[in-house]
């Protein structure tokens, strides 16, 4: 790879006229040059993530609403089990939303099978109008996006987002059959077995006033820092063990009576949870090929969107509690460190990987985790629920994926990656008020810096 630096300024390349300036478009629905602002809040009503055996034994197991014994689930192939990991967490997401797949208006989806087929097969049970996505293993915060967008504008009332992958057929189809036992290097990752949905809602309500990009009221960040596994991204190990029951409630600590309160003052309840931002990111590619190394072929690509999402904001990385990419794993994430730190930002005290987090180093997945499924699960399961129980306030989720096919990498082309990203808050708005509620205030979680235009 070519050095840091020479990163940091094709990074830089074609940018330098917008530095510093924060643009609004179409009344402040767009700032910057990629980020979209959510004035209506969309909300996620309801989310539900699922796991095959290894990623139950993990740091987050006790987070999952459903975990299996095995990675066949009872079906003649690999292909049909992840199909029903898919529909297992739809259905999962929706019961949790109490709604029926007749209230959904439609249904985002993919995977990183050819042609989308888990998808595609989950959608034809759901019977919901569908719309396909491939972003690879960003796919999940392109269907959030586009998810909020949606319904944002009021194109759609409910929204139903899924994704999934499975380490064998990932690696059947990526690369070699399970069965040779090749050996592997240890820049690589493993796919994750597991799949995750959310179920967004339009409600119409708008903004605080001030929330737009760049005027940020400080009341609008979390409560307090995450723990100290996934705010350094190194550990894997964000929360107490609990390997005997993944998913049971009585493991899970008491939320917070804020975040609670936000929530049952809602018709129906749901999650104290609005996405506010996207931002989509651009395609870059730096010349790798080796689709062992998926996470320094990514790194790049998160570094640039996560420093767009900050320009076009006015945003520091110590406003997010925690600045989460997908699976960057191991040595993606410090060199994602290493590149935001050349453009003027020190996230290192926010910046963490649901690669890192999946997994711990004892279970024999090399740098770490990856695949669609990897930071939905995580987002779906874990995050989200720290957030309704008030321990995170505001994050950043920027999912990187890593856009080649088996074709392309075998005639020696190289690499092209992509990271979008969603801003994830806790609503502390009440029905019917555009005043942020009790500002219940803390850290604001580390990190420094305000990038090369000083905010």
């Amino acid at each position: 790879m070519a050095s840091l630096t020479a990163v940091a300024t094709l990074l830089e390349k074609g940018r330098s006229a917008h530095l510093g300036q924060v643009r609004r478009q179409g009344q402040g629905r767009r700032v910057g040059q990629q980020t979209l602002v959510f004035h209506n809040r969309p909300r996620i009503a309801a989310a539900a993530a699922v796991a095959g055996p290894k990623e139950a034994e993990g740091p987050l197991g006790a987070y999952w609403d459903r975990t299996y014994p095995d990675r066949l689930l009872g079906q003649r192939s690999w292909e049909r089990a992840e199909r029903r990991m898919s529909l297992d967490a739809a259905v999962l997401a929706l019961e949790k939303a109490g709604l029926e797949p007749a209230d959904i208006d439609l249904h985002l989806a993919g995977d990183l099978m050819n042609q989308l087929t888990c998808a595609s097969f989950t959608a034809a049970e759901l019977d919901i109008p569908y719309l396909g996505l491939f972003a690879a293993c960003a796919t999940w915060a392109a269907a959030l996006g586009l998810g909020a967008l949606l319904t944002d504008a009021g194109y759609a009332a409910r929204v139903l987002c899924t994704t999934s992958s499975h380490h064998d057929t990932a690696e059947r189809q990526y690369r070699f059959p399970t069965e040779l036992g090749n050996q592997r290097p240890a820049t690589a990752q493993w796919t994750a077995t597991g799949a995750a949905a959310a179920v967004l809602v339009g409600e119409a309500r708008p903004l605080p006033e001030g929330w737009t990009g760049g005027q940020n009221p400080p009341e609008a960040r979390g409560t307090s820092r995450p723990d100290a596994g996934p705010a350094t991204g190194g550990t894997g190990d964000p929360a107490p063990r609990h390997r005997g029951g993944a998913g049971s409630q009585e493991d899970r600590p008491a939320g917070g009576a804020a975040a609670r309160a936000a929530g049952e003052d809602r018709p129906g309840g749901g999650l104290p949870v609005v996405i506010t931002h996207a931002t989509f990111g651009r395609v870059i590619d730096m010349g790798l090929t080796d689709p062992f190394d998926m996470g320094s072929a990514m790194a790049p690509a998160a570094a640039d969107t996560i420093r767009q999402h900050l320009q076009d904001t006015g945003r520091r990385p110590g406003d997010y509690d925690l600045i989460v990419t997908g699976d960057l794993a191991r040595y993606g994430h410090r060199l994602l460190v290493e590149l935001l730190r050349e453009q003027g930002y020190d996230a290192e005290g926010v910046l963490a990987d649901c690669g890192l987090m999946l997994y711990d180093a004892s279970q024999g997945v090399y740098a770490g985790g990856s695949g669609t499924a990897c930071s939905g699960m995580v987002s779906a399961g874990y995050l989200l629920r720290r957030m309704e129980q008030g321990d995170l306030g505001r994050i950043l989720l920027v999912c990187t994926g890593c856009l080649h096919s088996t074709t392309t990498y075998k005639q020696g082309d190289s690499l092209p990656t992509v990271a979008h990203a969603v801003a994830l808050e806790v609503d502390r708005v009440q029905p019917g008020s555009s005043t942020p509620q009790d500002g219940t205030r803390g850290g604001t979680g580390g990190g420094t810096g305000g990038g090369r235009d000083g905010r």
